[in-house]
């Protein structure tokens, strides 16, 4: 199949990651295009840089933040149909693009009752209130049991495919050693951006208690200008005990060195941190949430 994968943008983070993975999944047996709707960063894009590298010239992006809308507003259209997929794929709902009127005459056209394609949806979002829901797919294809149930009111054929948990190989001895990883202390890993969500300012609470100890505490993930007032505070008082790694294309590496995920969020829908660390069989802390609907209660690493 002919296949075009529409994301809204593809600043690092859970949705490209899992963009990324779909790509790898069907690019093999399918023609696969991707369609970037903006690009808003320019420092954060470990998924977008692999993304191009796989796809090449299959990867367009329609422009960035400061693009023309009308300039936009023809090309998405001329590309579309240059491409005549049998399938749209859309990363996250279209009512979530958040582009204004471009958006929505593109969502239009898109979703037109003549339209000579089917198309998927997937959100990677809680807080959209579904009943605002505008356009409807052909049917969803779900990364989380909680939104199934919360689109169920709607008359679309759904499932769910969640992103996986693989069993990767780990060499924790080699991975120590190529971070610089100190091996006598304990390694406690957070990985996520920084925002008030993800709730790093937790782990910062429990380095603060446990200063005396050979505990180091890590943490991978970009802080965005958006969220500047969350994450620069905890700069201004970060502990000796507290290394802020930043954006990285080899958290993989971190996973191995790593002895403890701590995953405090107050705010997330199906986190990919904690099904990556628990492929490398690290046992992850975090906070139950109503989200999760008890899918991590079997998990033996999580507490």
């Amino acid at each position: 199949m002919k296949i075009l994968i529409i994301c809204p943008h593809l600043s690092t983070g859970g949705q490209p990651m899992v963009a990324l993975k779909r790509v790898e999944s069907l690019i093999n047996s399918n023609d696969v295009y991707l369609i970037e709707y903006r690009q808003i960063a320019w420092s954060f894009v470990v998924q977008r840089d692999k993304l191009k590298n796989i796809l090449g010239d299959k990867f367009i992006s329609l422009g960035n933040i400061w693009s023309d809308g009308e300039e936009i507003r023809d090309r998405f259209q001329e590309i579309v149909e240059k491409i005549n997929p049998d399938v749209i794929h859309m990363e996250e709902i279209p009512e979530m693009f958040n582009y204004g009127d471009i958006r929505k005459e593109h969502a239009d056209w898109l979703y037109r009752a003549d339209r000579p394609y089917k198309i998927v949806e997937t959100t990677h979002t809680s807080t959209y209130d579904v009943s605002q829901k505008i356009w409807f797919p052909d049917k969803f294809l779900f990364v989380s049991k909680y939104s199934q149930n919360e689109y169920s009111r709607y008359n679309v054929p759904s499932s769910v495919v969640e992103y996986p948990v693989e069993k990767l190989e780990k060499n924790k001895g080699l991975s120590i050693k190529q971070l610089g990883f100190n091996p006598e202390y304990f390694h406690v890993l957070n990985v996520g951006l920084f925002t008030s969500g993800k709730n790093q300012g937790y782990v910062f609470e429990i380095a603060k208690k446990l200063q005396e100890y050979k505990i180091y505490f890590h943490f991978v993930g970009n802080q965005a200008d958006n969220f500047k007032d969350y994450w620069m505070p905890l700069m201004e008082d970060k502990l000796d005990n507290c290394f802020v790694h930043g954006e990285r294309n080899d958290v993989d590496l971190f996973y191995q060195a790593s002895d403890l995920v701590i995953h405090p969020s107050t705010l997330e829908l199906n986190p990919l941190s904690i099904k990556e660390a628990t492929s490398y069989d690290l046992p992850v802390y975090l906070n139950k949430l109503s989200t999760y609907l008890d899918m991590y209660d079997s998990y033996k690493n999580n507490k």
